[in-house]
């Protein structure tokens, strides 16, 4: 079977113009004179050139060697007053110092309405639990002087009445319970009839 990827034995190269010599695969240098200058051109070299010992200054235009002696002569001119720039600069400056100093008013102002607040605000808080824990207390010893003299009461029944609501119960699908609390409150505040059922 042949193998696709090499070309016939006796296929040769189809080879367009006059064949190239045997000896070399490339072909000979062109010999027109045009892109050597010749060596007796006056203007060849003679290039302005800043002087290799000039430093380079960027974005700065070429320095010739004349101009650089006269420059060094001169005496630099110095300006008599500040630049415009300058002048907005100071101006600048000064309008952002007011302005922080107005700023460091006001923050100064709001810590100590703050702290006021925040002092208020406390001091409600603690007057507010303070008279929270002086009513629970009482609250409390109340209590305590009830159970007791409801421990020192011989009559069972007041007991009975103060845990039972007394109250009528208006609903429609409501138990008649009138005659069970007008005996509840008729042995409360008899208290002879309540040592005979005891």
């Amino acid at each position: 079977m042949e193998d696709f990827a090499t070309p016939p034995e006796d296929d040769a190269p189809i080879l367009l113009g006059e064949a190239p010599p045997s000896d070399t695969d490339f072909a000979e240098p062109a010999t027109d004179h045009f892109a050597v200058p010749p060596s007796d051109d006056p203007f060849v070299g003679t290039i302005d050139e800043t002087p290799s010992d000039a430093p380079i200054v960027l974005e700065a235009p070429p320095v010739e060697t004349g101009q650089v002696e006269e420059a060094e002569d001169e005496e630099p001119v110095v300006p008599s007053g500040p630049s415009p720039m300058q002048k907005w600069n100071d101006e600048w400056q000064s309008v952002l110092m007011e302005r922080k100093d107005a700023e460091n008013a006001k923050k100064a102002e709001f810590i100590a309405a703050a702290e006021e607040a925040m002092k208020n605000f406390q001091d409600q808080r603690e007057s507010k639990r303070e008279s929270k824990m002086s009513k629970n207390r009482s609250d409390e010893q109340e209590k305590l002087e009830a159970i007791e003299a409801d421990l020192e009461n011989d009559n069972s029944w007041q007991r009975v009445c103060k845990m039972v609501e007394l109250s009528h119960d208006s609903a429609e699908d409501s138990v008649d319970v009138k005659r069970m609390r007008d005996v509840m409150i008729l042995l409360k505040n008899e208290p002879s009839r309540a040592s005979v059922l005891a």
